[in-house]
């Protein structure tokens, strides 16, 4: 493992780890969502599941998450998963899986232009050159009016859109604020505690309560599945930003929306013309441009 840690590629592996099982959240937000189970309890039980697991785990490695970092697990659980999730899952609700996980590939642009205006990155061309291939891969698939989004889908892939900048915020937020004193495996599993926190007070108040599981509801399993790969998705996760900041992290975004638009293609029965697959190739090759600046440990 030490081995594996110290190779050039190891921020690589993480990132592709990391974007393909965050992926799998929207086409669980769509079965959740399908079986009349409301986008804010289905994140809710997503992120406690998935946290309480994380929370097991470090209890058995000894990376107890400290109570001292409390203001730390909310912000970072409200502006990294609660709001930006709920954003895209409510899109998800109304047009599909793929399209509105496009939305997770806008923070590598913004997470970029966000630390470079705080002096935590410097400008590098290459870097720079990779993001904005992804980025104009997403413009592929949103700007042609006779695109793969309709006007009655355009107000909801709009909704969804709104996330990225907290997204962004998000990934600044974390490497400012980032407790010295406590293991990746600590922060996450408080982060998703921490949204869950904020999932329920909101769907207290939207809802005036709670969706319950059921032994007897056949779609409940997607709950269970949900929380896991969270679980998994946030071990890579907190690592990644470890060993190689914002702005390569910010790229999970890329790898989340090609895993998505690929499942509900696959998966769902999604259709998606030329212009979305040569898209999904150009923000491959962005990644790849990206990844060839040393990471940095």
């Amino acid at each position: 493992m030490s081995s594996l840690s110290q190779s050039r590629s190891y921020p690589l592996l993480l990132l592709l780890a990391t974007g393909m099982t965050l992926g799998m959240a929207p086409p669980f937000a769509r079965i959740a969502t399908q079986s009349g189970i409301p986008v804010i309890s289905f994140a809710f039980w997503q992120y406690l599941l998935g946290g309480l697991l994380l929370l097991a785990l470090a209890m058995l490695t000894g990376a107890r998450p400290p109570l001292r970092h409390l203001r730390f697990y909310a912000i970072s659980g409200l502006i990294t998963l609660a709001l930006p999730n709920v954003l895209i899952f409510l899109a998800v609700a109304r047009i599909g899986a793929g399209l509105p996980s496009i939305a997770y590939a806008f923070p590598a642009m913004l997470t970029y232009a966000f630390a470079l205006m705080l002096s935590m990155e410097k400008l590098i061309w290459t870097r720079a050159a990779g993001i904005g291939l992804g980025v104009v891969g997403i413009l592929m698939i949103l700007l042609p009016r006779t695109g793969p989004i309709s006007d009655a889908d355009l107000p909801w892939m709009l909704l969804a859109m709104l996330a990225p900048v907290s997204l962004a915020a998000g990934n600044i937020y974390r490497t400012r604020y980032w407790p010295k004193d406590a293991p990746p495996l600590a922060l996450a599993s408080g982060t998703l505690l921490g949204a869950a926190g904020w999932l329920l007070m909101a769907s207290l108040v939207v809802h005036g309560g709670l969706y319950l599981p059921s032994t007897t509801a056949p779609a409940d399993w997607v709950l269970a599945a949900a929380g896991l790969f969270a679980c998994l998705s946030f071990i890579p996760y907190f690592e990644l930003q470890r060993v190689a900041g914002p702005v390569y992290l910010s790229q999970i975004g890329y790898v989340m929306a090609a895993t998505s638009l690929g499942i509900g293609h696959f998966v769902f029965g999604e259709r998606y013309g030329l212009l979305v697959w040569s898209a999904v190739i150009v923000i491959i090759a962005g990644i790849l441009l990206v990844n060839r600046r040393p990471a940095q440990n």
